[in-house]
């Protein structure tokens, strides 16, 4: 079950969020941070969080765009491309809630992102303060230094997602020239979104777009036993 909250970003701004709880086990738990696609605030969105808490994570998920106004999406897409801003704001702030948290572990909380949700988690966590980061067909910088310090680190993308590709590769290495303990999978039967139950009218097109996006339940299925694997050996949760 998905509890809605506010994050307190600043002493005068807050911003919502999705927080789901495990329901088994015994705290403190590790944490994760899920930063959502293009598409905000989604069904996919808080069935990631699930899934995470489901596997014993306190997961949160902060709505990037505080509404779906085509301003707010410009300022946040801005803010990926820079590096700065208050998109990063947001998701440090969520970090800080969930160290506070007497359920959480604060050693153990890690970040986890979807296509534009993917470039934000890479660039936060390069700040150190994330345990591990997932980013799922995000965009990398060109310069190997704007990764520096980053955490170890799991990407998963797919071969027919003819953009993102090359990202993929560049995070390979990236990665590899940084020395920063690493996986990056490329899944040769799946396109971009393979994790997300794309909705609406224009959702079976993007299949015959150049990023190929369509959900492949048998992709989604073995990147989150990679990413759970990848996470527990990392902050050493079963």
């Amino acid at each position: 079950m998905i509890e809605s909250i506010s994050i307190p970003v600043t002493d005068t701004r807050t911003h919502k969020a999705g927080l789901a709880l495990p329901d088994a086990g015994e705290p403190p738990f590790p944490g994760v941070v899920v930063i959502h696609d293009i598409y905000g605030f989604s069904a996919d969105l808080k069935r990631h969080c699930q899934r995470f808490a489901d596997a014993g994570y306190v997961a949160i998920a902060p709505d990037l765009y505080q509404g779906r106004s085509p301003g707010c999406v410009v300022k946040t897409l801005s803010s990926m491309r820079t590096g700065k801003g208050f998109a990063y704001e947001v998701i440090d702030a969520t970090r800080k809630v969930l160290a506070a948290r007497q359920d959480v572990d604060a050693s153990c909380i890690c970040v986890a992102g979807f296509c534009m949700g993917g470039g934000f988690a890479l660039l936060a966590a390069a700040n150190q303060t994330f345990a591990v980061a997932a980013p799922f067909y995000g965009a990398v910088p060109y310069k190997a230094s704007r990764l520096d310090g980053l955490c170890p680190t799991i990407a998963q993308y797919g071969a027919q997602d003819t953009v993102f590709l090359p990202h993929a590769k560049r995070l390979a290495r990236h990665l590899e020239e940084l020395g920063i303990e690493h996986e990056v999978h490329i899944y040769e039967e799946a396109g971009h979104s393979f994790m997300n139950q794309l909705a609406g009218p224009l959702a079976p097109l993007s299949r015959h777009t150049p990023i190929r996006a369509f959900y492949d339940p048998e992709t989604e299925a073995k990147a989150w036993a990679k990413l759970l694997d990848f996470f527990a050996r990392h902050i050493g949760t079963g």
